[in-house]
């Protein structure tokens, strides 16, 4: 079937699937010989890493009595990274978590399956408009 010439569509910006890339947000960390960036699923379990992104998606994983989400930040080109914010933490970082927002998380990679996709374990989260919500310090 041939298009009408004279029709005109939507011009469709940014990745098609903003989450298709799960794992692979460039975060920053320190690493043996200073400073580094790389793909979240490049980083050592346990290291402290910091990346920007948008929140594209919310999923409440916990309950009434214990909330916590699971935030999906995408960054510019359709990379991604699943951020667990726990119930220690959410009552610190709820007003920041609203879909669209753009955000600078913080926190320690995780990988609950040795296959699976890195997680950052969210410590604090600052948005675009510099208000910064930040847990507080837990001991080991």
């Amino acid at each position: 079937m041939k298009q009408d010439r004279t029709s005109t569509t939507a011009l469709r910006r940014g990745p098609n699937n903003p989450s298709r890339l799960p794992g692979r947000l460039v975060v920053e960390f320190l690493g043996s010989f200073g400073p580094d960036s790389r793909p979240l699923d490049k980083v050592q379990g346990g290291a402290l890493v910091s990346g920007s992104g948008t929140i594209t998606v919310l999923t409440p994983t916990g309950t009434a009595c214990e909330p916590r989400y699971m935030v999906t930040v995408t960054g510019m080109t359709g990379e991604s990274a699943q951020c667990v914010v726990d119930s220690e933490h959410y009552l610190d970082l709820w007003d920041l978590l609203v879909e669209g927002t753009q955000v600078r998380v913080t926190g320690r990679v995780r990988r609950p399956v040795v296959e699976g996709t890195s997680m950052i374990d969210v410590l604090t989260i600052t948005s675009a408009d510099l208000r910064i919500a930040q847990a507080p310090a837990v001991s080991a």
